[in-house]
């Protein structure tokens, strides 16, 4: 009994959400508000993070810690509500996730950059139209000027770990 015991508290450790985003103190920040939207189905939902860190493990690249989550939406309700800090001033690595039932899913990353002292507003989501089985989209806007944030693709990895430059067979 108590083998099975262990590894469902295993199981469930793995499970375990991505830490909130928090701005490194004495960052200069931006403010930004989700409308993000995950349709009403108590299946969906949608997270805007922090990609994760990469970095060399065991002769690897790979994730070395999770992203904090600045955004979650379920049932079309973002949390956190109302504007919280970004870090701004420097270029932001964020991955968009949403889930939806039967089994679909869908992901962007992407790179922007927030100026100190600005509101932003992000929109987006989950879509479900006759023209797409099942796909997402997001924008960012500056509040104040109404202009939309520029978006470039996320970056390449750079593989320099060991391992990683084996030619494979």
């Amino acid at each position: 009994m108590k083998p099975l015991y262990l590894c469902s508290i295993l199981l469930l450790a793995g499970c375990t959400p991505a830490p909130k985003y928090l701005v490194p103190a004495g960052a200069p920040h931006a403010l930004i508000r989700s409308e993000l939207v995950s349709m009403e189905n108590r299946r969906n939902s949608v997270s805007l993070v922090e990609a994760p860190a990469i970095g060399c493990k065991y002769g690897r690249t790979v994730a070395t810690s999770p992203g904090g989550q600045l955004v979650s939406v379920r049932k079309n309700v973002s949390t956190p509500e109302g504007f919280f800090p970004i870090e701004a001033g420097k270029p932001l690595h964020l991955v968009m996730r949403g889930a939806a039932k039967g089994n679909r899913s869908c992901s962007i990353a992407f790179v922007s950059e927030f100026a100190p002292g600005a509101r932003y507003v992000i929109k987006g989501g989950i879509v479900d139209s006759p023209d797409t089985l099942s796909g997402c989209y997001i924008d960012i806007f500056n509040v104040d000027s109404g202009a939309r944030v520029p978006k470039t693709d996320e970056p390449k990895m750079d593989r320099n770990c060991a391992l990683d430059r084996l030619p494979t067979l």
